[in-house]
């Protein structure tokens, strides 16, 4: 069950959203409403052994 994370093209709010696999791709913005949203690059939340534990743990330029 992964999350997400989402920035609306319409009024710039940014949010999660956990998404399954039998759930509609077409994702609204929960400030707005616009279904014009963009899914962000993200860390992450478990990265291994080599780079720590969690997103949090991760080298610079990694997070």
């Amino acid at each position: 069950m992964p999350i997400f994370e989402y920035q609306c093209n319409t009024c710039s709010h940014e949010f999660e959203k956990l998404v399954f696999a039998s759930d509609e791709p077409d994702i609204a913005c929960p400030a707005c409403d616009s279904h014009d949203v963009t899914k962000k690059m993200s860390a992450a939340s478990f990265m291994g052994p080599s780079m720590g534990t969690c997103a949090a743990d991760a080298p610079k330029g990694f997070s």
